[in-house]
């Protein structure tokens, strides 16, 4: 319940941020386009696109408190509240071997910086849209890769992954796979035609949808663009 509760108030804080932003979430300008990494708009922890630059958009505007990035589950040590006071420059919010601030997963929305993503039924989920087979936000996966290595905070066997994932509607579920049905954009959606996995969206791997189309699935991710 209190990780559920997180995420929904990570996805307010989206929500408030784009109601000043033309209805685009963090990472992008009004007009949808990817912003640069500076130190005025990301804080130097990336491009728009990068995990790490909008949740330092997020926490440094106090758009929700900072242990609402860190999962009541957490188990990296690493894995630290984000204190936007203890220099004169703002702090990156980074993911590396060294400084770990958030313990979820967002919607890539890899691109250019200065202009729209790449992903076209991704793009159009990064803002409010309400679509109740979006997810933008979810567990990570603690995992070392999403092929063979896919694990979770919620589980203590490899291979494993179960956690909460956030609909672009605000309701969360806790859910015990990695694949979903799902519907990004315009897109065709990935569903289950009773032939097992196969058919449905992995919340981890960029694919393609049934028509072949590029950039209308779940992809999240938690390092980088």
């Amino acid at each position: 319940m209190q990780n559920s509760t997180q995420l929904r108030g990570i996805h307010q804080g989206l929500v408030t941020f784009a109601n000043s932003n033309k209805e685009k979430f963090p990472g992008l300008d009004a007009k949808g386009n990817i912003l640069a990494d500076s130190l005025a708009d990301t804080g130097l922890s990336g491009d728009g696109d990068t995990v790490e630059a909008r949740y330092w958009i997020l926490l440094t505007a106090n758009y929700f408190t900072p242990e609402y990035a860190i999962s009541p589950r957490e188990t990296d040590p690493l894995v630290t509240e984000y204190d936007g006071d203890i220099s004169l420059n703002p702090k990156p919010v980074v993911w590396d071997s060294q400084t770990r601030h958030y313990s979820y997963a967002m919607l890539s929305i890899d691109g250019t910086p200065g202009q729209p993503p790449s992903a076209s039924g991704r793009y159009a989920e990064w803002q409010q849209s309400l679509n109740t087979q979006a997810i933008v936000i979810s567990d990570r996966n603690t995992g070392p890769n999403a092929t063979t290595g896919i694990h979770s905070v919620h589980s203590n066997t490899p291979g494993d992954w179960k956690g909460s994932v956030l609909w672009n509607d605000n309701h969360v579920a806790f859910e015990q796979s990695h694949y979903f049905e799902t519907r990004y954009g315009t897109g065709a959606a990935f569903l289950d035609t009773g032939n097992g996995d196969a058919d449905l969206d992995h919340l981890f791997i960029q694919d393609n949808d049934p028509n072949g189309n590029p950039g209308n699935d779940a992809f999240m991710i938690h390092d980088g663009d």
